[in-house]
């Protein structure tokens, strides 16, 4: 008969957080009930739900690598199985502590999920944008998408800015999205559009609303997204 699992670390020397970790409760024997739950930021999603993304912004997103993503769609999340990995998650170690060893997320089952290169172009951001004001982001915002928060409350800090009126604008551009409209128009859908899946999806904060308008250093060159790791 194979000997019972450890329910706990054999020495303590290395997960030194022990005592203030939620599994220290369950291995002592207090089992909890509490499921967690994060947030979710779901203004794509909503976005999308009653609408059918045009084919040129399709190609457009195709071409940028992203569309797989929202092929994917909104992930249906197993929280009991979450809490049981947040269980075994060490800080300390930046790992999983299961049974059979040591586990992580790597850059590797990024791409293998979204289809997403690891092994591209180093993203960096110029030392002067570093220290841009917020009105020289939504200068830029405006340059890029045609678009500028007319609420000083939808931004938060130099950088920062909230999805809702990104999802709102994008609401007011959809109809007029059709095989005749302008190449620009298009792009500055598709920024947008991709500024809410970095937001909402790959690069959630823990606002739980806010995406960094330093993505759109990024975002001026559409056709060199794919090359970037």
């Amino acid at each position: 008969m194979d000997a019972p699992i450890h329910p706990g670390p054999y020495s303590r020397e290395l997960l030194v957080l022990q005592g203030d970790h939620r599994s220290a409760h369950i291995w002592d024997g207090e089992l909890l009930s509490q499921t967690l739950r994060a947030r979710r930021v779901d203004d794509l999603w909503d976005f999308l739900h009653d609408r059918v993304l045009h084919e040129r912004v399709v190609h457009r997103l195709q071409a940028t690598g992203f569309y797989r993503i929202i092929e994917i769609g909104r992930i249906q999340v197993d929280w009991a199985m979450i809490t049981a990995l947040i269980e075994r998650w060490r800080p300390e170690t930046h790992t999983f502590h299961l049974p059979i060893g040591e586990a992580t997320v790597m850059l590797q089952d990024v791409e293998v999920l979204y289809g997403l290169p690891a092994d591209g172009m180093a993203v960096s951001l110029p030392i002067a944008m570093r220290y841009m004001s917020r009105d020289h982001y939504l200068d830029m915002l405006h340059q890029l998408t045609g678009f500028r928060p007319q609420d000083e409350a939808a931004s938060s800090g130099a950088s920062g800015l909230a999805l809702t009126p990104i999802r709102q604008h994008l609401e007011l551009l959809h109809p007029d999205i059709t095989d005749d409209t302008e190449k620009e128009y298009i792009t500055h859908y598709t920024r947008l559009l991709l500024l809410l899946l970095f937001g909402g999806v790959l690069f959630p904060n823990t606002s739980g609303n806010l995406v960094s308008l330093r993505f759109l250093l990024h975002l001026q060159l559409l056709d060199e997204l794919p090359y970037y790791n």
